[in-house]
């Protein structure tokens, strides 16, 4: 069986599916440095708070509330590239066994998990709105906590998204597409 790209008489890697799932992996991977860079001034932060509360006995004010805020974000940040690199555990019994049940159960699996997604985005948001209801703030410096968590709903809906990109592909393999994404190297 071909690729579903090269059946329709695209050359392999260079259909429409290709093309979005390489800009899902590009643009998922950008988002996870965004993600990196804030866990990196968090650790800064957490590192300097440290080292002033030792030296001078003076902590940095709000470390604790920035990290609270920059933890979210970043966990986040580094869903869609986990759900479109498919770093996740997954077994594979099945498909040693019969390789076309194999992709059938990938297949409802990635469906499953895109359902799970924006289940917790659509609470997410809904917890986002307690907040601005209730006028949360962050202890220390009074940031308003809501504006942090749409920023990580809107995230976790861009995963959603991703997921989608993951069922196409996965339903494309039913009918011979080679993914274009490139496996971690361990």
């Amino acid at each position: 069986m071909g690729s579903a790209s090269a059946a329709s008489g695209n050359p392999a890697g260079t259909g429409p599916l290709a093309r979005l799932e390489r800009a899902a992996l590009v643009s998922t991977r950008a988002l996870s440095v965004l993600g990196l860079v804030a866990l990196m001034i968090l650790a800064f932060l957490t590192l300097a708070n440290g080292l002033l509360r030792w030296a001078i006995n003076q902590p940095i004010a709000g470390v604790v509330d920035v990290g609270a805020l920059a933890i979210a974000i970043a966990v986040c940040c580094c869903m869609p590239v986990a759900l479109i690199e498919r770093s996740h555990i997954a077994f594979r019994l099945a498909a040693a066994l019969s390789p076309a049940l194999g992709r059938l159960l990938d297949v409802l699996a990635a469906i499953a998990v895109a359902v799970v997604l924006a289940l917790m985005a659509y609470e997410f948001w809904l917890y986002a709105g307690t907040l601005v209801a209730s006028g949360e703030r962050t202890y220390v410096l009074k940031i308003p906590a809501a504006p942090f968590w749409y920023a990580a709903d809107a995230i976790l809906w861009s995963a959603v998204a991703v997921q989608l990109v993951v069922v196409a592909v996965e339903i494309g393999q039913l009918w011979g597409y080679r993914s274009v994404r490139t496996p971690l190297k361990h």
